[in-house]
């Protein structure tokens, strides 16, 4: 996700630098306009703060006194990270020209505790998926998995990056035609394009189906935000739909892998399992503070089709945890409840 996002907030400078040098034609360095004019932004733009009950105003009376006392431009850039890690959004950026910050504070539970790493690409190497029958096309890794005289495809895309080409389809739908079933892992996926992620799951669809909602955060409220438009996947050449299908999710499934696992929640034949998913339900927006460091927060939301929140991760239909014991062994609990559900 990071090279994703860093490529895209490349671009993004390269097409506004002639806005930015015409919107600060002269730089203000001054520490507390700068903070006075990221929480404003912050405050009208951010698309989730109600959501995730942050009281913005709390944070201002907590981080003045740490600006006043800031004395160097480090001091302040670790005010306005202590001030983005409240968000809890891995789409939340600053990049200055001596630090970039990434927030990572959604893999944190609500107990300060960390969610469990849940994988561990040796044990599947090593243990499931035997050198003979893995082949690489694309950034896709696939093969099969054998279990008492039955087979099952395997799937690890590690994120959606590049779309499948028909080369990828000649040598994946040969390994699905003759399993019993389909294993897709994208426990880690980072995510993407969103056109890549929808695209790909119209595999699992025989018709046009509606799986959510988007809107725009439209207003200076918190709650200020587009009427809802409704998100569809469309069915594709590629028939899955016949196939009963395990989706292999931990909190590390964020963007539009997360967006992907809300839209096979209405397929059929699909059963999620493993953690919640990682979230990341908007999308990445830029702003410029008077200083001229950049700041990327969503400044669009995501719902499913009961028009509920994605942002907070996509819980899975059978929760299951791949401890460090488990791996030690060299055990992947979470495919071994695929392969249950598979058997039955």
């Amino acid at each position: 996700m990071k090279k994703i996002i860093i490529s895209l907030l490349l671009a993004s400078i390269a097409l506004v630098s002639c806005e930015k040098y015409e919107t600060y034609k002269e730089v203000n360095n001054d520490f507390k306009a700068n903070f006075d004019a990221f929480w404003k932004m912050v405050d009208e733009q951010y698309c989730y703060l109600d959501y995730k009950n942050i009281d913005w105003d709390a944070v201002y009376d907590e981080m003045m006194p740490r600006v006043e006392a800031a004395k160097t431009e480090q001091e302040f850039f670790n005010v306005l990270e202590s001030s983005l890690d409240h968000l809890r959004d891995g789409h939340v950026w600053m990049i200055s020209p001596f630090k970039t910050y990434s927030c990572d504070t959604f893999k944190i539970d609500e107990n300060g505790e960390k969610y469990p790493e849940n994988f561990n690409a040796s044990v599947i190497r090593e243990n499931y998926l035997k050198e003979r029958f893995v082949t690489m096309a694309n950034g896709i890794v696939f093969g099969e998995i054998e279990r008492d005289g039955h087979s099952y495809a395997y799937i690890f895309y590690k994120a959606f990056d590049s779309f499948w080409a028909n080369d990828d389809y000649k040598y994946i739908e040969p390994i699905i035609e003759r399993t019993e079933g389909i294993i897709f892992d994208i426990r880690n996926n980072p995510g993407g394009s969103g056109e890549i992620g929808l695209t790909l799951a119209g595999n699992w669809f025989d018709e046009k189906t509606h799986v959510g909602y988007h809107a725009i955060k439209n207003g200076k409220g918190h709650n200020d935000y587009s009427e809802l438009q409704a998100l569809y996947c469309r069915p594709t050449s590629h028939k899955w739909s016949n196939k009963k299908t395990m989706l292999l999710t931990n909190r590390g499934v964020f963007s539009t892998a997360n967006l992907f696992t809300c839209a096979l929640k209405q397929a059929k034949n699909v059963t999620q399992i493993g953690g919640i998913s990682g979230g990341g339900g908007g999308m990445p927006m830029t702003h410029y503070l008077p200083n001229g460091w950049l700041v990327v927060f969503p400044g669009n939301v995501l719902f499913d089709i009961n028009k509920q929140h994605i942002e907070g991760g996509i819980e899975p239909d059978i929760e299951v945890t791949s401890t460090d014991a488990d791996f030690d062994a060299g055990r992947d609990a979470i495919i071994e409840a695929a392969l249950v559900e598979l058997m039955k």
